[in-house]
């Protein structure tokens, strides 16, 4: 299991601890004095990928799980905003999504490890927090696109879209949902 601890002025860390048994996390070395966090392990467990604001700015970035080897997965170009941040893995271990600003909303992406281009998949509200289903199809995805936060669920092949959830006070994903 992976979290992020506050390391005080000097940013946050990534920690691995065991599940079973319960045990003491070592820190996972990615990057002194900057905020790394949003840790989503791939699927044979040997990379992380994880937000970083080592720029300046969130952005995603992989590296194999004992911190070696980092690699800035999105990138950012001259008049987007840099906001890019809570990555998943598919359970495939071919692609990431994401969320990223644009035009001051957060949208769903995914990227392929291979080609690595980001693909935009939603484009209307604020659509955040996606997390991969275990077939590496679908995704579900907070948001506000009926007026009230929601959850919905998006087939990536397809591009259709359902609503899971329907209450009047909302509803969002929770830290560690995947």
């Amino acid at each position: 299991r992976a979290s992020s601890r506050s390391a005080g002025k000097r940013g946050t860390d990534m920690y691995v601890t065991p599940v079973e048994p319960p045990g003491q996390g070592r820190r996972v070395p990615v990057g002194a004095g900057s905020e790394n966090v949003n840790p989503s392990f791939s699927p044979d467990g040997r990379k992380i990928a994880f937000t970083s604001s080592r720029l300046g700015h969130p952005e995603v970035y992989i590296s194999d799980s004992d911190g070696t080897n980092v690699e800035q997965l999105t990138t950012y170009n001259v008049g987007e905003q840099a906001d890019r941040e809570a990555p998943d893995w598919s359970a495939d271990g071919r692609t990431i999504v994401y969320h990223g600003q644009v035009g001051g909303a957060y949208q769903i992406f995914t990227i392929g490890l291979r080609e690595r281009l980001p693909r935009q998949l939603t484009s209307d509200a604020v659509n955040s927090d996606p997390w991969w289903a275990p077939d590496s199809r679908h995704i579900v995805f907070t948001s506000t696109r009926t007026g009230v936060q929601q959850l919905f669920v998006m087939d990536v092949e397809s591009g259709r879209v359902r609503q899971l959830t329907h209450g009047g006070g909302g509803a969002r994903l929770g830290a560690g949902a995947g």
